[in-house]
């Protein structure tokens, strides 16, 4: 929040108000932690599991998952058989590309699972968090609960991804350094 300055921001305003008070005087550090406490507390849950409703969401959910899975290993295949270079950031690129097309395919076969296991229940509205625990343990049963660990796949994805855009904000500060040093 450094580089933004504190007109720009609604919030920033908004804070700076608060901690000036109502009678002008300036506040302690500490003085909106309540408000933030009291709507922490009045919010209500997000989940983290979304239902998708009628039957168009489920459908472009899916599509979704098949275009995101058909546009990485386009851009897998462009990266390995066309390298633009060899160095870490690159391969941590295709690192993260290959954990975030392997997450792809575990969404697509845990809802493919989950329509095989729940199809009578599927468009009635109940939810499928707790049903490895409720339901009948089959085989079936037992490979949808381990695609549910979907972020152990997410996380080591987006991991690369940071690695892979830090080496490469770091390449282009030394170029910049170089080009600047060279002119002077």
């Amino acid at each position: 929040m450094a580089c933004v300055p504190a007109g720009n921001l609604l919030f920033l305003e908004k804070a700076q108000f608060f901690r000036r008070g109502l009678w002008g005087k300036r506040m302690k550090k500490y003085s909106v932690l309540p408000g933030f406490v009291f709507l922490l507390l009045w919010s209500c849950p997000a989940w983290a599991v979304q239902g998708h409703g009628v039957a168009e969401g489920p459908v472009v959910h899916l599509m979704a998952h098949l275009l995101l899975g058909v546009a990485l290993l386009l851009f897998l295949y462009v990266l390995h058989t066309k390298p633009p270079d060899t160095g870490y950031s690159w391969r941590s690129l295709k690192l993260s590309l290959l954990f975030f097309l392997l997450w792809d395919l575990d969404h697509l076969f845990v809802h493919w699972f989950a329509g095989q296991m729940y199809p009578d229940i599927r468009d009635s509205g109940a939810r499928l968090v707790d049903d490895y625990f409720t339901g009948p343990r089959t085989l079936l049963s037992g490979f949808y609960y381990l695609g549910r660990f979907d972020h152990l796949l997410c996380v080591p994805a987006l991991w690369f991804f940071t690695t892979a855009l830090r080496g490469f904000c770091e390449t282009i500060a030394t170029r910049r350094q170089g080009s600047s040093g060279q002119g002077g």
